[in-house]
């Protein structure tokens, strides 16, 4: 990676560094939810979770599309769950964390 790439994937790692972005992505791993079920999901203020989906939107992790009244959140790209996974094998092997 050269600095500019290292800069913007710093930008992207912060943009996940919030327990609630974390639930948002993990939630949406099994499929599109409204925001409502999203701030219900991760017992969370509907204005919370406004700030954390305009982070994730900014990053373009997460994306919302509005039908009517309803705004529908989904991953913007799954490829980012291998990012869970590696995070869930260092939790365990290497921070001992138990489930």
């Amino acid at each position: 990676m050269v600095a500019k790439e290292r800069d913007i994937a710093a930008e992207v790692l912060k943009a996940m560094a919030h327990p609630v972005r974390l639930g948002v992505i993990e939630v949406l791993a099994n499929g599109e939810r409204t925001v409502t079920e999203l701030y219900e999901d991760l017992d969370c203020s509907q204005s919370m979770m406004s700030q954390q989906l305009k982070i994730l939107c900014q990053q373009k992790l997460v994306s919302i599309r509005k039908d009517g009244t309803q705004k529908y959140c989904s991953l913007a790209n799954r490829d980012f769950l291998k990012l869970f996974d590696c995070m869930h094998a260092h939790l365990r092997q290497f921070l001992n964390f138990k489930d």
